[in-house]
């Protein structure tokens, strides 16, 4: 008979793959000596529809989408049920090499449209026997799955907001500071492949959830993070294609939406609300922007994809006093810069912009250390990612080559949003 496992999924620069996988042995384990030979685990993908697609240029380089084999061990321990090292736990925990040009440990697949959810299966075999304190351990198989601990995921709540015009899902986090005073708002606005049915990836589908970590919170005295997702995608004109002239038709179902989750969460601070977004949520930020710049204290667009030449010059007036800060890279083979951001931030720069910033990547490449290019270089993501390094407060620099300053000293992008507030006039220092 089989015993049970939990896996644990992790969200990366590259998006959410199960990271651990925790074998419940049912013995106390204390003096195990464990080697990452004991275990082979064996992982089967099951995608809910979209077997075979076009793999599209906005994805990237498309990573090897197996959907069953062999995932490597680079780690293991003794651990409680949650993971946690335990010297006398009942629980052994598997750590998963996760890459970005891998999909085997993927918790999604892209499936033609949009990124979706995959049913996965493991079946972990013990192939040497485990010698503990009490006795010999032997022949143990692990394949009676008990669930996921979705990092970060798990503390999002989803939700439907109903409109004459076209209904929209979204997840949204609440601080716990919310219980004692009033805090900011964080919107996200996802990028063309995470639309689709499953609000929870509009979030999760890349390290969006790295703006509900400690660390980013502690930036804000906390903050609610609101992520709509489309049932299309946000460039969709009414027509279910892409817009051919700027327009979409979720401009007023999302203002509806923003308008009621304000009015619903009166612990939200209105002097700090902030809106960004990548790609197609890039574009989506400049219009809602456009749409009542009055709302937000700060916007943090990222590889934005209105066209410059669906910008007037009387949307240039709206927004040039507002603070903004574009990230893009100039490789992005999908959002060509010259066409979208470089003009419009010279624009706003021009029409009287003084807290304007735009950090503008030669490439986007890892910054973790863990992967690397065949010559021994980071890796390079496709110039598209330039939510990488938004997301992982990376971008300090402005288009000039230097530093953003913030209160005197030189400032990173989320540093700098957490500054920002309605009414408070723009002062060299920040």
């Amino acid at each position: 008979m089989g015993k049970h496992y939990v896996t644990v999924t992790e969200i990366f620069d590259f998006g959410p793959h199960i990271s651990k996988v925790i074998l419940h042995v049912g013995t106390g384990l204390k003096g195990a000596a464990l080697t990452k030979d004991m275990f082979r685990v064996s992982v089967t993908r099951t995608a809910v529809s979209g077997a075979d697609f076009a793999w599209p240029v906005f994805m990237g380089e498309k990573p090897d989408d197996s959907m069953k084999g062999t995932r490597k061990i680079t780690d293991l321990y003794v651990s409680d049920a949650g993971g946690n090292r335990s010297e006398n736990g009942e629980y052994i925990t598997l750590c998963m090499y996760c890459d970005p040009r891998e999909g085997l440990g993927s918790l999604i697949r892209f499936d033609g449209s949009f990124n979706v959810t995959v049913n996965v299966a493991y079946q972990t075999e013990q192939l040497v026997p485990i010698k503990t304190g009490t006795g010999m351990l032997e022949g143990l198989v692990f394949d009676i799955n008990d669930g996921n601990l979705f990092l970060y995921g798990d503390l999002l709540q989803t939700a439907v907001h109903e409109d004459p015009q076209a209904s929209l899902a979204y997840c949204f986090y609440r601080p716990e500071e919310a219980d004692t005073r009033k805090v900011p708002l964080l919107i996200w606005l996802h990028g063309a492949g995470e639309g689709g049915k499953e609000p929870l990836i509009a979030a999760t589908g890349n390290k969006v959830v790295n703006l509900i970590s400690p660390n980013i919170q502690k930036k804000f005295g906390g903050a609610y993070l609101l992520a709509p997702q489309t049932p299309t995608m946000w460039m969709d004109d009414g027509s279910g294609g892409y817009t051919k002239d700027g327009s979409s038709m979720y401009v007023e179902p999302l203002e509806r939406l923003i308008a009621a989750f304000i009015r619903d969460h009166d612990d939200i601070d209105t002097d700090r609300i902030y809106l960004g977004g990548d790609s197609n949520g890039g574009f989506m930020t400049m219009k809602m922007l456009i749409r009542n710049p009055g709302r937000y204290a700060a916007a943090f667009p990222v590889c934005e994809a209105l066209a410059d030449c669906f910008i007037s010059d009387e949307d240039i007036a709206a927004i040039a006093s507002k603070p903004i800060w574009f990230t893009h890279a100039e490789d992005d083979p999908v959002v060509i810069p010259d066409q979208y951001v470089v003009p419009t931030y010279k624009r706003l720069i021009a029409a009287g912009g003084k807290n304007i910033h735009f950090t503008y990547w030669e490439h986007i490449t890892d910054q973790t250390g863990l992967y690397f290019n065949e010559d021994g270089t980071p890796y390079t993501y496709m110039g598209h990612w330039s939510w990488i390094p938004m997301l992982n407060n990376h971008c300090t620099l402005d288009f000039d080559g230097e530093p953003v300053m913030c209160h005197g000293k030189p400032a990173a992008i989320i540093d700098w949003i957490a500054a920002q507030r309605l009414g408070t006039l723009y002062s060299p220092s920040c």
